[in-house]
């Protein structure tokens, strides 16, 4: 059953500003990535605690809203919902220079990242099905193939035109036009041979733009101001014919002639500089990229790093950084993992483990945040195992030849002359299983949750009538440990119905994790079933606490457990009373899931138990409040 949206589109319309608030809207692979007009009327607390979001960023003059792989449905769900106008430029504070280059970077790319991956994964798979022998290049089969793979590439230009100028809030269209004259065959054709480009009497450069990244993004950025000015200049009744007109008849030749160049050399000059950084030492590119990789993710600004790589490609044929970031993405899946394996708590293994597939395919901002960045010291050690992988990569030299998402999905766009497959499945390797070992054993714990507010616990009963007097009654409380380590579930909520009509007495219910079984209070065996399943103890303060291990568990007639105490022994809080083997109780059949209950609560006040979803031995697991009236 597909799952509704709407709720949480409203939800977070609502917590952001209310849509009057919202200037504009897009998202990328998992974020939704507002710019606001008062960011102040934001409510980042209620936001982070709403089902559905994963966390809240700020970052890049942008108001980003994670929410994972579902961020396409949701977003579409408020676009329907709301009525987001595009809002006036004066009304919103002036971010930075280095912020609207990052916004418009993010802004131009970040809705093609889809179909570039796509292209990217199919011209792997042609590479793939022609090494193995089975595409033959001269056949009609691979012109369609590779013209559906290359289009989307070949056609960038295009692509970037309609994107930036949505952004810059000019007319895609003409945008559109100016990428189109730069691919218009006749210059294509030029450009090819080499010879000079006369206009008007001026020699012109010439260049390949197919591909290209940084003149396209230029020439739209040169058009917003010269159709500003067009705009201007005619009277309304011509506008839509002249400026559009006047546009292009400026910014193709000025493009041509100036921005194309510049553009081409600026990208040139950034690809060799990559070039020379890694072969001057590319394993210590490869642990830089591969460390701080995910520290971009976090700031939401590593989509602006992406017009690097695919200018790479452009100019030299492939990309050397790419495969770099793969370190970085299985660094923090394989942190993810060992969290998921060391955590007992249910719900961070339903995250960890769900993050974990996703992580290892490219998406890691749900991982992120909904754990290694959430617990600090697996995001540590995920950048630790991130830089130990990219040094193995670096040193390998693997290339990228088309983008794809990090991990393993990247696999069919490395694949071709000079690229090193093998170094790359190493690294990914050691960055997943050194960052896996490292959380494991130094970064995370369950005593990292949360510690969850229990219910308010009364000092005094108020208001009692005493001869004839109101007046509060001072309580006495007694506490007793968890005798056990493992999920916490309510007394009423388990199978048992004897026990969850708390008709033995009130209490708590731990499904174990552990085998062990510890006192929880200071006292006396009162006895110990036959079966060695059960436990009745009265304490010091005259509690008479019972513990029962699993459900029906009496008739294994005590296989499987050991007890260390007999009837009319005296114990201290967390002794050893028995072991269990949870494994071989649960194959025979069995629920392991424990109540601990107090017998003779309806003595007492009240009964408060924890509200921890996970517990370990001899931290609180209840208070009995008893009331004095003297």
């Amino acid at each position: 059953m597909a799952k509704d949206f709407s709720k949480l589109a409203g939800e977070i319309v609502q917590f952001v500003g209310g849509e009057q608030n919202i200037h504009s809207l897009v998202h990328c692979a998992t974020r939704l990535r507002f710019v606001l007009k008062d960011k102040n009327k934001a409510d980042k607390e209620r936001l982070n605690q709403t089902a559905g979001v994963i966390s809240v960023v700020e970052s890049g003059g942008q108001f980003q809203v994670v929410i994972g792989n579902n961020v396409p449905k949701v977003y579409a769900e408020i676009m329907s919902q709301a009525n987001i106008q595009a809002g006036s430029d004066a009304d919103l504070p002036k971010p930075s220079l280095i912020n609207r280059a990052i916004d418009f970077l993010a802004g131009s790319f970040t809705p093609l990242i889809g179909v570039m991956a796509g292209a990217g994964i199919l011209k792997g798979l042609i590479a793939i099905l022609q090494v193995a022998g089975w595409l033959d290049p001269a056949s009609g089969t691979f012109t369609v193939l590779d013209a559906a793979a290359s289009g989307t590439f070949y056609f960038l230009p295009v692509f970037l035109a309609f994107t930036a100028a949505n952004k810059l809030k000019t007319s895609p269209f003409i945008a559109v036009g100016v990428a189109a004259a730069l691919l218009y065959p006749s210059i294509v054709t030029i450009s090819q041979s080499g010879k000079p480009l006369e206009f008007l009497g001026f020699q012109l450069a010439t260049m390949n733009y197919a591909y290209s990244v940084i003149p396209i993004l230029l020439a739209v950025w040169a058009q917003s101001y010269v159709q500003r000015i067009f705009e201007n200049i005619f009277h309304e009744s011509v506008r839509n014919f002249f400026a559009p007109a006047c546009t292009l008849l400026v910014v193709v030749p000025l493009t041509l002639a100036v921005i194309g160049p510049i553009g081409g050399e600026v990208g040139s000059t950034i690809a060799a500089a990559l070039a020379w950084l890694y072969e001057t030492s590319p394993i210590a590119t490869g642990i830089v990229v591969g460390g701080l990789w995910q520290v971009l993710v976090i700031f939401g600004i590593h989509w602006s790093i992406v017009p690097i790589m695919i200018n790479n490609m452009s100019i030299i044929g492939f990309d050397l950084i790419g495969p770099l970031t793969a370190a970085a993405v299985l660094g923090q899946a394989g942190a993810t993992f060992a969290v998921f394996l060391k955590s007992r708590n249910k719900d961070i293994k339903a995250i960890a483990g769900s993050t974990t597939f996703s992580g290892v395919l490219g998406i890691t901002e749900p991982l992120i945040y909904g754990i290694t960045l959430r617990f600090k010291k697996p995001f540590i050690c995920g950048v630790l195992g991130g830089a130990i992988g990219g040094a193995v990569i670096g040193w390998g030299g693997t290339k990228m030849f088309a983008f794809g998402f990090s991990g393993l999905l990247l696999y069919p766009v490395i694949i071709g002359e000079g690229s090193n497959i093998v170094t790359y499945s190493l690294g990914m390797a050691v960055a997943f299983i050194a960052a896996g070992i490292l959380t494991y054993l130094f970064g995370y714990s369950d005593k990292m949750l949360p510690k969850q507010a229990s219910a308010a616990e009364p000092k005094t009963i108020p208001n009692v009538v005493k001869n004839g007097e109101v007046s509060t009654i001072p309580l006495n409380k007694f506490n007793l440990v968890s005798p056990l380590e493992g999920n916490i579930q309510k007394l009423t909520e388990i199978a048992d119905p004897m026990f969850a009509s708390e008709a033995l007495g009130k209490g708590i219910a731990i499904e174990p994790t552990k085998g062990e079984l510890i006192s929880p209070v200071n006292g006396t065996i009162s006895s110990v079933f036959p079966t060695k399943h059960a436990y009745n103890i009265i304490s010091d303060d005259g509690l008479e606490v019972l513990i029962h291990i699993g459900m029906d568990t009496v008739q294994l007639n005590g296989t499987h457990f050991e007890t260390f105490v007999k009837d009319g022994d005296r114990i201290q809080v967390g002794q050893l009373l028995g072991k269990f083997d949870i494994e071989n109780i649960k194959a025979r059949g069995y629920s392991v899931v424990t109540p601990i209950i107090i017998a003779n609560s309806d003595e007492y006040l009240d009964v408060i138990v924890t509200n921890e979803p996970y517990i370990y031995q001899n931290e609180p697991l209840m208070k009995v409040l008893e009331h004095k009236i003297s």
